[in-house]
């Protein structure tokens, strides 16, 4: 898949813009603050609904417009129109071919892969980013985990209610056990699927890193669940998670309704990454944890393909000057065979000559995409 045209107006510090991409390597370079990472953001958006900068819709629209609009043809079978409008008074509003339709059934049309110098917070972050980086990931290929991470999400924040009720009003607490059922049923399908997602990651992560490292270095990820067992003890089926959870509620009833909130269950997962055994939050350096994560961008990459059939859209913020040359060599290879890519930069002077001739080539200045060409050659319209 790839996105063949972008088209923005009154986003961020567009007032409008119109772009044709390449289907293989496109470079969008310019000062600092100009709109190279909003392009990248609006593409993102047309992939999971939401900005991976900000929360606050509000601060997508242009100043002083009152609503924005994200559009993107997208080639996959055929084309696909997507679209996402936000405003200012009005909820916002997702079209797929042009027919409104729901966020669940608008992500997951199109795939993508972000990659920017925060992405270290896969590592560095605390348990809840990397929650929430692994389910973007998931429920941009599997819509039965995105319907039921939305079911659960929902029956968590109401059994907190009963159970903050459960204190000044007794017979709240019989109706715990069903709502134990209806947790332990949509938690053991999550976490079931998390496991099998980690597993796919840590193996095909694990294989680009002994790459990038020329074997010195292993990489391991793990998924780690809110109770902590290992998941290697055949606990790991359909039927161990949910008597794990089961088991868990039955533990904590006491202190989760003296704090009035649920204790267990994958809103409390982690992950943990490992190099050579220890680790790597804790005792990796920067270069070993950028290049983790390098390694687990590139396994997201090939987990998209596998669960889909077609390569997600590659999107890399400002990245190639953290890696030094030989990453960059090895990255721009791997992505110029296999998935479009979309590359922002401040400078050409991070790329081959060979690798320039055959990209398409954008200058962004101030919101306006002022010039384009290959290499470092640059033609006025």
């Amino acid at each position: 898949m790839w996105i063949k045209h972008l088209q923005l107006n009154h986003f961020r510090n567009y007032a409008t813009a119109e772009i044709d991409l390449h289907p293989v390597l496109n470079i969008f370079v310019g000062d600092n603050a100009q709109g190279k990472t909003n392009l990248l953001e609006a593409m993102y958006i047309l992939a999971v609904s939401k900005s991976y900068r900000t929360s606050r819709e509000g601060e997508l629209i242009r100043h002083s417009q009152p609503s924005t609009k994200v559009y993107g043809r997208i080639q996959r079978n055929a084309d696909v129109d997507l679209a996402v409008i936000v405003s200012h008074d009005s909820p916002k509003r997702l079209f797929v071919n042009h027919k409104a339709t729901t966020s669940n059934r608008f992500v997951g049309v199109l795939n993508v892969v972000l990659f920017t110098p925060d992405s270290l917070q896969l590592i560095k972050g605390s348990p809840g980013e990397r929650r929430r980086l692994l389910d973007i990931l998931i429920c941009q290929v599997d819509a039965i985990y995105r319907s039921n991470l939305l079911k659960y999400q929902r029956v968590v924040r109401q059994r907190n209610q009963l159970l903050k009720n459960a204190g000044a009003d007794r017979s709240a607490l019989k109706q715990l056990p069903a709502w134990d059922g209806q947790l332990a049923d949509l938690a053991s399908r999550i976490m079931f699927r998390r496991q099998a997602v980690v597993k796919s990651l840590s193996m095909q992560a694990a294989a680009v890193h002994a790459r990038l490292t020329g074997g010195r270095e292993d990489l391991s990820i793990a998924y780690v669940p809110f109770s902590g067992p290992s998941l290697d003890t055949g606990e790991e089926t359909l039927e161990g998670f949910h008597n794990i959870m089961l088991e868990q509620l039955r533990k904590e009833r006491f202190l989760e309704i003296q704090r009035g909130y649920t204790l267990v269950g994958p809103h409390r997962d982690d992950l943990a990454f490992s190099i050579d055994g220890k680790d790597a939050k804790t005792y990796g350096s920067q270069g070993q944890q950028r290049t983790a994560v390098l390694a687990y961008k590139l396994a997201e990459m090939e987990l998209m393909r596998s669960e889909t059939g077609e390569y997600p859209v590659v999107l890399l913020d400002d990245v190639m000057s953290e890696l030094d040359r030989a990453r960059r060599k090895f990255l721009v290879e791997i992505l110029n065979t296999k998935a479009q890519t979309i590359i922002t930069t401040t400078h050409l002077g991070s790329f081959t000559e060979d690798i320039l001739v055959n990209a398409s080539i954008f200058r962004i200045e101030a919101g306006t995409i002022a010039e384009r060409g290959n290499g470092d050659v640059f033609a006025p319209r």
